[in-house]
């Protein structure tokens, strides 16, 4: 009997590790890990912590996607910087690892008149803590943030 039950809890060891190979530190959702920062940075600096840990900062492509990450920003309390930015082009929304346009995935989650660039110095985008709504805020203001892989390995930094 203790055999057979042991049987069972190897098993469900087993196929619990094969739905998340996300590393320590690391949340699961969908095809992708996340790891929501303890620490604050400019978006470069972010981006270059989130390369260290074998990922990039989040894109977020649903809607779905995005109401995830909410709930555990909502639960930390604090605004996340995501990778999306207008560096390159004012007003050219790309995500910071692929270089993929906005419009390509057709989600985004815009506060109420945002995307605004408050004193010509807005191009990096933060998630809000309150609604998960969107704003663009300076990339050299320090902000938590958001980094994302897809199942593997990493390491954590911040």
């Amino acid at each position: 009997m203790y055999k057979g039950i042991s049987i069972i809890c190897l098993l469900l060891t087993w196929t619990t590790t094969a739905l998340s190979d996300c590393p320590a530190g690391w949340i699961h959702h969908g095809s992708s890990c996340y790891h929501f920062s303890h620490d604050t940075e400019p978006m470069l600096l972010a981006s270059i912590s989130c390369q260290h840990m074998g990922g990039t900062l989040v894109e977020i492509e649903s809607a779905a996607e995005n109401n995830f990450l909410f709930a555990e920003v909502k639960r930390l309390k604090v605004g996340a910087l995501i990778g999306l930015n207008d560096i390159q082009e004012e007003t050219v929304w790309r995500w910071y690892g692929s270089d993929r346009p906005l419009t390509s995935t057709g989600f985004k989650n815009w506060h109420s008149g945002e995307p605004n660039n408050a004193n010509g110095d807005e191009n990096c985008v933060v998630m809000s803590e309150v609604q998960g709504q969107w704003y663009d805020g300076p990339c050299h203001h320090s902000f938590h943030y958001i980094c994302e892989q897809s199942n593997g390995q990493g390491e954590i930094v911040g």
